[in-house]
């Protein structure tokens, strides 16, 4: 991003941060903010222990302050997606935020861990938000330039809103994945098959999931389990006659084809090997090839990569 982008981001979430406060003053049983839950625990100290295995050590998240400041630290000088990698494990993490009504949560509870926000809502986009149209029109009220509208007078009917609205929100969620398969999809039925490197960051015990830089595209990759030793702790897959071990960060190259068997329209992955050093494109190539390959899925909508709902 540019300054300026930064700039005005910094004041969009210093109004809505006002804008909350305001509002809860004027309307302490009625407002409608929106809180994000502390990151799961179990998930944090998995992957602490995880990074704890592939060398870094430093991984703490005792505060979302603390939690920034290791993923800023968490560098390895051989590889370049490392880092990547570990930004997107660690927001799997997270809990998702959600709307609410004042009333109907503990005060404690309001807190935005993502911004580090005391209080936080959405108030700066009312043309495609439906929160923000509640919140301006709470906004009104309190400043005494309209009444408050009926439906904002009673707690059971904002509570009622608020959950319709997260749950649309994971719908749209959802909804935009499908898209990025069926584009997916069509790229690689136009391109033909491919092979890539990939890097493995998951692993399950019938294969593993998979981030291909060079598509910016994210997949499983389906194993036998029969022929594999699944360590859940560790998070590898062993083969039994080969003696290779497949585990998080691991490179491997794959191939990438688009199947309409049964008209099921779906990009399936195979593994190839493990990748060779000069396979393994450095994140300057990658990043071009990445951006380049969206412009051809999506032209001028919007692309794949998936902002933080904050």
């Amino acid at each position: 991003l540019r300054e300026t982008n930064k700039l005005v981001e910094e004041f969009m979430l210093f109004a809505n941060s006002t804008v909350a406060t305001f509002i809860l003053e004027k309307f302490p049983l009625y407002s409608v903010l929106r809180r994000h839950p502390p990151p799961k625990e179990d998930a944090l100290k998995a992957l602490k222990k995880l990074l704890a295995s592939n060398g870094f050590t430093e991984f703490k998240y005792g505060s979302s302050k603390e939690l920034a400041e290791s993923l800023d630290r968490a560098v390895k000088g051989d590889d370049a997606y490392f880092n990547k990698l570990v930004r997107i494990l660690t927001t799997r993490c997270m809990n998702q935020a959600v709307y609410f009504c004042t009333s109907e949560v503990d005060r404690q509870e309001f807190f935005h861990y993502g911004l580090a926000a005391d209080l936080y809502t959405h108030f700066t986009s009312p043309i495609r938000r439906y929160a923000d149209v509640l919140v301006h029109r709470l906004l009104a009220a309190g400043l005494n330039i309209e009444g408050l509208p009926d439906q904002l007078s009673h707690k059971d009917r904002i509570s009622d809103q608020c959950d319709v609205i997260n749950v649309k929100h994971r719908n749209a969620q959802w909804a935009g994945r499908a898209s990025v398969d069926l584009h997916t999809y069509i790229y690689f039925k136009k391109k033909g098959p491919s092979t890539a490197d990939s890097v493995v960051v998951r692993v399950r015990r019938n294969g593993v999931q998979v981030s291909i830089p060079r598509f910016g595209i994210e997949g499983v990759v389906l194993l036998k389990e029969a022929d594999y030793t699944f360590d859940e702790d560790k998070q590898t897959l062993s083969h039994k006659s080969s003696a290779t071990t497949i585990s998080v960060f691991d490179h491997l190259l794959v191939s990438i084809r688009a199947d309409d068997t049964d008209f099921r329209n779906r990009t399936v992955i195979e593994m190839v090997r493990k990748s060779s050093p000069s396979e393994i494109l450095s994140y300057e190539a990658a990043e071009a090839s990445r951006q380049q390959v969206e412009k051809e899925m999506f032209g001028n909508a919007q692309g794949m990569a998936e902002k933080p709902a904050v």
